[in-house]
């Protein structure tokens, strides 16, 4: 039987506040008392930095909904702009609560980041399998019907076609897919892809890529442990739509780099598991099994068993197409702490929690290098992507490395397991 202390824990750490009930009523698991007056000065901080960043002509209000002012009496920070430009009207900002302080600050940094990312060379695309079946005995493993878009340096769409994205590939620029991790809604994915591209790109970008965003359906379903076992149940079909798409991709593409977070992480490690001719969910995909692709592959805080890629491990052959690991953990996450109650068996354990452990040997026998690097110093209990890049230059480093061929990595990672 499972524990409540440990279920009501996960659902404080990353579920809204609305699933729980109140702390003052949990009077058999008493919680630490929450940071309140803290994370209402740093929303309210965040709030007036977005505003400050937009143009004159884009007010914080029109980028932003939450931050119209209500009917009510608002509380104004007219003496923080007494003395600035006119074009930078006072902004009224709403009553911040708890429940809106997190995703208030994560909003304002994600949209500073998409607002400030400048024409590049590099081009986007997103392929979306968020109108497929989820199923993994339902898979369409002949000729799935991927949506393919193109996206601009600000994130706006245009449709395409498969053929059009796999035809642009070039050897003269590098491939880095990113896959997203759970509870991420469709209108969030271009938002938080282009968080992530951007602090990587700080890092001494050399060559032009096609940063390429795997969209899979993970929006938000119900309360955080029942819709965590729903999307670990889809990977499977996620992982055999990757790897189709990655059994093309390599035939075009010179280099192919991936980037994963939690479960997007489990995404990719069974794609090149299924690329290499494993099973996942008892499926196959159809074809000669595709080895030695030599994918570089970063995981951040991945939510896949510790043994899984070990030499008889559920995703053992995805190392036959791996070159590199990089792997980002974090001994003190709270979610991947509780990782067991996915499936109700103790003892399991994720890799984004332990860190290395043992893995399979790549395709010519030697052994996988691993770049690896606990987080939990900087990131503590959190289980949040943009908290590895932002609390520490060291993840988009280590990153950048990996996208650019390179090792220049200077602290006390672990260079081969």
């Amino acid at each position: 039987m499972m524990c409540k202390r440990n279920i009501v824990f996960f659902l404080q750490q990353c579920g809204d506040s609305s699933e729980l009930p109140p702390r003052s009523d949990d009077v058999l698991f008493p919680m630490k008392p929450s940071h309140h007056n803290r994370k209402q000065t740093a929303a309210a901080f965040a709030a007036a930095l977005v505003s400050l960043s937009v143009s004159s002509q884009s007010t914080a209000e029109d980028s932003l909904s939450w931050l119209r002012p209500p009917p009510t009496a608002p509380n104004e920070i007219n003496s923080l702009l007494a003395n600035t430009d006119p074009s930078l009207r006072p902004v009224s900002l709403p009553q911040l609560t708890e429940n809106t302080t997190d995703a208030a600050i994560k909003a304002a940094r994600e949209q500073i980041s998409l607002t400030n990312i400048p024409d590049v060379a590099d081009r986007f695309w997103m392929i979306s399998t968020r109108s497929l079946t989820s199923s993994t005995c339902n898979v369409n493993l002949d000729s799935p019907q991927l949506r393919v878009h193109r996206l601009d340096s600000r994130g706006k769409a245009s449709p395409a076609t498969l053929d059009e994205y796999l035809s642009a590939l070039t050897p003269e620029r590098q491939v880095v897919v990113y896959v997203h991790g759970n509870r991420m809604a469709s209108n969030k994915v271009v938002h938080r892809s282009f968080s992530v591209y951007r602090n990587i790109i700080r890092c001494n970008e050399k060559r032009p890529m096609d940063w390429v965003i795997f969209s899979w359906p993970s929006a938000k379903q119900g309360t955080l442990i029942h819709d965590a076992r729903r999307k670990a149940s889809r990977t499977d079909a996620q992982g055999l739509y990757l790897a189709w798409l990655l059994r093309k991709q390599v035939k075009q593409a010179e280099s192919t780099k991936m980037i994963g977070f939690s479960f997007g992480s489990r995404v990719i490690t069974g794609a090149l598991h299924s690329l290499a001719g494993g099973k996942l969910g008892g499926r196959l995909l159809p074809g000669s099994p595709t080895t030695g692709a030599t994918v570089d592959v970063g995981l951040v805080a991945p939510a896949i068993d510790s043994n899984w890629l070990s030499e008889k491990g559920y995703h053992a052959m995805a190392t036959k197409n791996l070159d590199r690991l990089a792997l980002l953990y974090n001994r003190r996450d709270a979610v991947l702490k509780r990782y067991w109650l996915l499936n109700k068996v103790r003892g399991r354990v994720a890799l984004g929690y332990t860190g290395p452990r043992s893995f399979a040997p790549r395709a010519d026998g030697s052994e996988l290098p691993v770049v690896a690097r606990d987080y939990s110093s900087y990131v503590g209990l959190r289980h949040d992507e943009l908290d590895y890049y932002t609390k520490s230059r060291h993840a988009a480093n280590i990153m950048a490395d990996l996208i650019n061929d390179t090792d220049d990595t200077e602290i006390n990672d672990t260079r081969n397991r």
